[in-house]
């Protein structure tokens, strides 16, 4: 019988040869049968609870390192496919001209888009936290993607209503749902490295512009397959990419997460207990932080949306404007790595100030070429504000699980996301002031004004009063 019970463990799968061997050396009528060859006995209740708590402990042991790198990609590819959403400066181009809408029409559709996109996150990070999976805030953005691009693609009237609905709602709450549960599930693996697996995470989602929105760019310029097709495949593609994904990602279990150790620093300044998102809003800490990455977004959001024009009147040709769009995007995606490294390194403190040195480089820069039609800063500037800018939503993500803790974080990340929603509206200062004085001067000098803003929050949440009151 029980050579039976151990074959069909092995045969189901449920049990590998080692852990079979691991059993029979550790029940105790084995060792009897071994002094007494006349005795048979029969498998108790107890020696099935032993399989089973050998097998969870060799399961638990063998496999979280491979498990979370596995998440870890399967975590890129999914951002880097709803990430296509911040491309829209490319794929609203065939649009303009198949409905002659204005610039300020499709502008507002990305407005519509980011804000659908921060308060599906919360809806979607408060179905992570209740159920304590990912998977149907996954399913839901594949639903959501999918339907969003392919009604996109085919605008049977022609309205601009009907784009914010579809596309900058819907697409918009695609990429918001699947955001959270994605970064919430994957970091939750890394409690010793969560700075640098937000970082990676969300390299994926900022270089989605560069791949997928030059990929598109190509697809439709080259007059390969029509924008409408273009935009039916990506939605496509992406939900069948989301629904593969839910069958896999999931959170880490409390025995799983004891084979990595967390650095004494980052158990001194954990949290005894997580703070709920209520309990979170009562802080001074989370307000403090959550201002200084609005300003900080908001000069990434600005230089971002008006980069190539602003590139151009530096006096930079249309060819290599091109190109810096492209570098900026790049910076980006890599500063997101960059400043969660330096977050498990240096904490929050050494995170913000560099934050701030590069806001400050690169605005002084990008303003001496504006003024002075100077072409040489515009790279060195353009790759510091790239960086900057990808570290405040790394930074932020990182900033909220050490701080508030881990049993809420997907819904007190998503909260903590609403920051790209107000910076999303700086893009419209920018036109304004440019509109009011006929360039972008005045724009950057109201960015030195934010970094100026962002300095004097670091001094007061970092100081070492400020540090014990926190």
């Amino acid at each position: 019988m029980l050579v039976f019970f151990l074959a069909i463990r092995i045969v189901t799968g449920k049990a590998s040869a080692s852990e079979a061997a691991a059993f029979l050396r550790k029940i105790p009528f084995v060792r009897r049968q071994n002094s007494d060859k006349s005795g048979i006995s029969e498998v108790t209740e107890q020696d099935l609870k032993t399989f089973d708590e050998v097998k969870s402990l060799n399961n638990t042991t063998a496999t979280p390192s491979r498990t979370r790198g596995l998440f870890l990609v399967i975590g890129v590819a999914l951002l880097l496919m709803v990430g296509v959403v911040y491309a829209w400066s490319i794929l609203s181009a065939p649009l303009a001209g198949a409905y002659q809408w204005s610039s300020q029409e499709l502008s507002l559709n990305y407005t519509v888009m980011m804000s659908s996109f921060c308060l599906s996150g919360i809806v979607g990070g408060v179905i992570c936290t209740k159920l304590n999976s990912p998977k149907v805030s996954l399913l839901l953005s594949a639903v959501f993607t999918c339907f969003g691009f392919a009604a996109t693609a085919y605008l049977t009237f022609g309205h601009i209503l009907l784009l914010y609905l579809f596309y900058g709602v819907c697409v918009g709450c695609g990429a918001g749902f699947s955001y959270n549960a994605v970064v919430g599930s994957v970091s939750s693996w890394f409690p010793e490295k969560r700075g640098f697996a937000s970082g990676v995470l969300l390299m994926g989602f900022g270089a989605s512009t560069l791949v997928l929105g030059s990929l598109a760019s190509a697809i439709i310029d080259g007059g390969v397959i029509s924008w409408q097709m273009t935009f039916a495949l990506f939605g496509v593609i992406a939900g069948i990419a989301l629904l593969i994904g839910s069958l896999f990602l999931r959170f880490p279990k409390a025995e799983e997460l004891q084979a990595f150790t967390v650095s004494a620093a980052a158990s001194q300044n954990a949290p005894k207990n997580s703070l709920t998102t209520f309990e979170m809003l009562k802080t001074r800490a989370f307000w403090m932080v959550f201002v200084f990455a609005v300003f900080g977004s908001a000069i990434g959001s600005g230089v971002i949306s008006h980069a190539k024009q602003i590139v151009l009147d530096c006096g930079v040709n249309a060819a290599i404007a091109t190109l810096c769009v492209g570098i900026l995007s790049v910076a980006n995606g890599f500063g997101r790595v960059l400043f969660g490294m330096l977050y498990d390194r240096k904490g929050r403190s050494g995170a913000m100030y560099t934050a701030i040195l590069f806001l400050v480089g690169a605005v002084v820069l990008l303003l001496f070429s504006l003024k002075a039609a100077a072409t040489l800063p515009v790279i060195p500037g353009l790759l510091l504000v790239g960086m900057a800018y990808g570290a405040m939503p790394t930074t932020s993500a990182a900033f909220v699980a050490q701080q508030f803790g881990p049993k809420y974080y997907a819904t007190n990340f998503s909260v903590m996301n609403l920051t790209l929603m107000v910076s999303s509206f700086t893009s419209v200062i920018s036109s304004t002031l440019v509109a009011s004085s006929g360039s972008y001067i005045s724009s950057f000098y109201l960015y030195l004004v934010f970094c100026g803003v962002m300095l004097l929050i670091s001094l007061l949440l970092n100081g070492r009063k400020a540090k014990q009151s926190v």
